[in-house]
């Protein structure tokens, strides 16, 4: 069976699906490929990869020592360790969070990197996603704050070409990144920016990230709207739409609580929001109003945030919460569909990151980036209505096969590209020597 999640062609029992370098050709039942090498689709449902749209994937490495509330959370560990990472940290986090997303089925991810403090950071992440095969859209951001760290470790960041609040990202990063690594990257890597918007930083310097973004025709994401304390100071939405700054070059994380003005400007100007069910759970931060959003048209994809807090790069688990969360809110068991689910989490995620012409769906001319369930295992059997299994029963264990770009990464249960043992093993060391260099204990 297959989810193509393309209209026009539906769901297709007993199809082939015939790739020719990377590209999906073909899709049907019994086609006919002379000489071609078969994979065997019985007892799976194949679909096309997830889509991960928001997802700080450094912050894998913090996984083990991140707790709850705020002096042992996310936001605390990362303010405390957050500038001590170097930029071998970053690559082993990205390693360690992007095989498990791989292993669970994300083949598209937008790597929101906000912890950068040099290039070479930078290159880093970009680098582990090319080792891998990764089919990534780069962020590039400022580091993050880190409210405890001493005054010469942010001389440090500043000397190195971070940023502080009151000071423009260094643009010429972004645009090496796109000219040093985006020519070889097979069209595997897209490149934007992560600004800090008017709630992180002053008018003048968003103002003109925003017009060096543009310039160099990089797209715009931006944490928003994510706690109530924010829109009682700030309303993100309505300063940049009075300022003329908002465009469907934007993608907007979180807004749990826009006003239903801003929801009308995002609509007006088809600028996404990626929601995060986990982290906005585990964090206290509030239930996405999914259905409030997709109601006023605004495009909505899912994404994992970090694993740090959402503890595993389960996008099955995730797509279940976010299920839940809207029958919750309306009394109605139907009110978010698996298909609908589905949906945000291929072609809906592939839109928000501009490539909606390039993955997303089982499409003819498409690249062949799809994932292949087994249901024939205790947790799926026995299947009748596949986009239900998927959604309801599935978790990353199930799935068999993750190919991108036509090359496979996961092949019966394992993965091609990673030495699993290997990532572990350094993601430990890693954390380790990081916590020494911070003098951090856990607690």
């Amino acid at each position: 069976m297959a989810l193509t999640m393309d209209p026009a062609l539906g769901e297709i029992a007993g199809a082939d699906i015939e790739i020719l370098d990377g590209e999906i050709v073909g899709i049907g039942p019994s086609l006919d490929a002379p000489g071609a090498d078969v994979i065997d689709g019985s007892n799976t449902i194949t679909l096309p990869g997830f889509v991960d749209s928001h997802w700080h994937i450094w912050g894998t490495l913090l996984r083990g020592v991140v707790g709850d509330g705020p002096d042992h959370g996310w936001f605390a560990t990362k303010g405390r360790l957050g500038g001590h990472f170097t930029s071998d940290d970053f690559a082993t986090g990205v390693r360690l969070g992007m095989a498990e997303g791989i292993s669970a089925g994300v083949t598209t991810v937008h790597d929101w990197s906000h912890n950068i403090m040099c290039y070479e950071d930078a290159e880093a992440n970009v680098a582990v996603h090319r080792e891998l095969g990764t089919r990534v859209h780069f962020s590039y951001s400022a580091p993050s704050a880190h409210p405890s760290m001493p005054m010469e470790k942010m001389r440090e960041i500043l000397a190195k070409g971070g940023v502080l609040p009151d000071a423009v990202m260094d643009f010429g990063n972004p645009r090496r990144i796109a000219e040093e690594w985006v020519p070889s990257s097979e069209d595997l890597l897209t490149v934007g920016v992560a600004v800090r918007g008017p709630a992180r930083s002053t008018p003048e310097v968003y103002r003109e990230e925003w017009r060096l973004a543009r310039e160099q025709g990089l797209t715009i994401s931006m944490h928003c709207a994510g706690t109530e304390a924010e829109v009682e100071r700030i309303r993100q939405v309505e300063v940049l739409e009075s300022d003329g700054l908002l465009g469907d070059d934007m993608l907007l994380a979180h807004c749990l609580y826009i006003s239903p003005i801003e929801r009308e400007h995002l609509a007006g100007h088809s600028i996404p929001i990626s929601m995060s069910p986990l982290a906005e759970l585990r964090l206290g931060m509030g239930a996405p109003p999914i259905n409030e959003h997709i109601a006023a048209g605004v495009p909505v994809s899912l994404s994992l945030d970090t694993t740090a807090i959402s503890a595993t790069a389960d996008v099955f688990q995730a797509m279940r919460v976010a299920v839940g969360l809207q029958s919750i809110a309306t009394k109605t068991a139907t009110a978010l569909t698996p298909r609908r689910v589905l949906e945000m989490t291929t072609i809906d995620g592939a839109r928000a990151l501009g490539l909606e012409e390039v993955v997303g769906s089982l499409s003819i001319g498409k690249r062949a980036d799809l994932i292949m369930i087994r249901t024939d295992q205790l947790n799926m059997a026995p299947v009748r209505d596949p986009a239900v299994a998927v959604v309801h029963s599935a978790q990353p264990s199930n799935v068999d096969t993750v190919m991108i770009d036509g090359r496979i990464l996961k092949w019966k249960g394992e993965l091609t590209t990673v030495d699993v043992p290997t990532v572990i093993s350094e993601a430990d060391d890693s954390l380790r020597r990081l916590c020494e260099r911070a003098g951090f204990v856990p607690g």
